[in-house]
Order: structure tokens, then C-alpha cells, then sequence
């Protein structure tokens, strides 16, 4: 059931739209070179959920950097799930993030370019709901525009459709025995740019 405004911006033409823009295998090459950046041998992820997948860019990348068989999606845009099938052995739930419960943990949650999107209003449920997905001493990959103070911006002429703030400051101030192990930044004019996003990487120790 969509509640708010963001949700159904998303799931309607303008979240069908950015399908297209995103057919492109230079950003496939990108996400690649960004998760191997990011993961290495150390570590021992055999199950992946990603909320807000889209088309799957990220879970391909790394379904073949970690080795993953079998990875599970939760996508809001019924287009966007259509593409998803494409993936081998994928599990897609065609839903809001606030709308999944989960049934079983992972050993990594990630959510990359999707929480700026989210109504700020639900971030809490939100933040819950990640952690309840993520297995105890599994990870949780938060990568996402940056601002210490929360900020709203313009989203292609379009207001109250992006919103930056330090998710995984909040995140982790909410669940305080939780460590961050990894943070880093990705600089839009790298050799294979992320549009100057900042990642975090949190382990679940509790």
C-alpha cells in the first residue's frame, strides 16, 4: 500500500522513466569497480538483499564479485521488476521498503541511492527495518548523498523528491552497538564515478 507522496512518484511514470536511463552497461562497469573497491576476500557474504534495485545494476555487479547464488530484491516500480528477472536465481518482492517485514536475515543489507529518496517521515521505520533484515554479525552498505544537517533539494525540477542528510550517522545513533568499518567517498569525476556519493559500511554485532 503506498502512503505518501515519494512512494507513488517512484512506483508511476517517473520511476518507469528512470528505467531507461539507467539501461547502460557503463554503469554496470562503474558499480563494479565501486563494490570491488569496497569487498574484499575478508569477507564472508553468502546472502544479499538490496532494497530499491531497480533495474539491478548493483546485484549483478555484485552477485559476481562475491559469489552470491541467490540474492533477494525489494523494488517498488513493477517495470523495474519485470527487468529484475533477468538475474538467475533471484528472489523479487515488488514493494515499498516500509511495506516488507522480513522472514529471514542477510548477510548484507544494502541500500545504495535510495534513502534520499525516501520521505524523511518513515526514515525511522526504515532504519528498523534494515536492521531486522541484516543477520547478527552480518553487514549493512549505506551509500547515499552525505549532508550533516538534513537537506531537501530540487530533484529534476521536481521538490520534495530528494533529501540529504547522514543516514548512517542516524542509523547507527539509533542502534548504538553497531559498528561502522569502512566509510569512504566516490568523487564524480573518478574514472569510473559514482556522482559524489559517500558510503558506509556497518558490521551488526547486536
Amino acid at each position: 500500500m503506498l502512503i505518501n507522496e515519494q512512494e507513488k512518484f517512484w512506483s508511476g511514470n517517473f520511476g518507469n522513466n528512470y528505467i531507461n536511463r539507467n539501461k547502460n552497461k557503463k554503469i554496470l562497469k562503474k558499480n563494479f569497480f565501486f563494490f570491488k573497491k569496497i569487498f574484499s576476500n575478508r569477507f564472508n557474504i553468502k546472502s544479499l538483499i538490496e532494497f530499491g534495485p531497480n533495474i539491478g545494476l548493483n546485484l549483478i555487479a555484485l552477485k559476481k564479485i562475491l559469489k552470491l547464488k541467490f540474492i533477494t530484491a525489494v523494488e517498488i516500480n513493477k517495470k523495474a521488476c519485470l527487468a529484475l528477472k533477468q538475474i538467475k536465481n533471484i528472489n523479487i518482492l515488488n514493494k515499498s521498503i516500509i511495506d516488507f517485514s522480513p522472514k529471514e536475515t542477510f548477510d548484507l543489507v544494502l541500500l545504495k541511492g535510495v534513502l534520499i529518496h525516501c520521505n524523511p517521515n518513515q526514515l525511522k521505520k526504515i532504519y528498523k527495518i534494515i536492521y531486522k533484515s541484516c543477520k547478527v554479525r552480518g553487514y549493512i552498505l549505506i551509500a547515499e548523498y552525505y549532508s550533516p544537517k538534513p537537506t531537501r533539494l530540487m530533484y529534476r525540477g521536481i521538490k520534495n523528491k530528494l533529501f540529504k542528510r547522514d543516514f548512517a550517522g542516524e542509523f547507527l545513533k539509533k542502534y548504538k552497538k553497531n559498528k561502522l568499518v569502512d566509510y569512504g567517498f566516490f568523487y564524480h569525476k573518478d574514472k569510473y564515478p559514482q556522482d559524489d556519493i559517500n558510503w558506509f559500511l556497518i558490521k551488526k554485532n547486536a
